[in-house]
């Protein structure tokens, strides 16, 4: 698929705001994948606690999300925050976040290798070391993931 791509400055659109129009000769998967990815965008980051300020962070530098207690907490390459988020919701965010327990949604983008070294048991492996186990009724929620996707 070739993109090409004409910029055009308009004044009498809003600030932040982008108009796109997208032209093909006909439908086909790699568009609608395109088309997805924009749609998207938007989502690329999440509102986080930090010393009582909010901040967003990009999607990509995050590890994983986990619940402690009462609490949600959104866990980066850098550093952890406190989250105001229900983990239901960030499980729906984006598609590369996939819940290995009742407390822990993962981050595929981040994610080294899934070890399934002893039997009947999964360990993620991050690229900066850290590791967090897929809990035993989120086994075959992970093994049908990796499957879909050709992993």
């Amino acid at each position: 698929m070739k993109i090409n791509i004409e910029k055009i400055i308009n004044h009498t659109l809003e600030n932040n705001q982008i108009y796109l129009k997208i032209e093909m000769k006909s439908e086909n998967e790699n568009t609608e994948d395109f088309i997805q990815y924009i749609e998207n965008f938007e989502n690329k980051k999440v509102f986080v606690i930090n010393n009582n300020e909010l901040k967003n962070i990009k999607i990509n530098d995050i590890l994983y999300f986990y619940s402690d207690k009462k609490y949600n907490y959104c866990k980066t390459t850098k550093q952890e925050f406190k989250i105001k988020s229900k983990l239901y919701e960030l499980e729906k965010m984006n598609p590369d976040f996939l819940r290995i327990s009742k407390s822990c949604i993962i981050n595929l983008q981040n994610v080294k290798c899934f070890d399934l070294g002893e039997t009947g048991k999964i360990i993620v492996k991050f690229y900066n070391n850290l590791e967090q186990p897929v809990s035993r009724r989120k086994i075959h929620d992970v093994m049908n993931y990796l499957e879909e996707r050709g992993i």
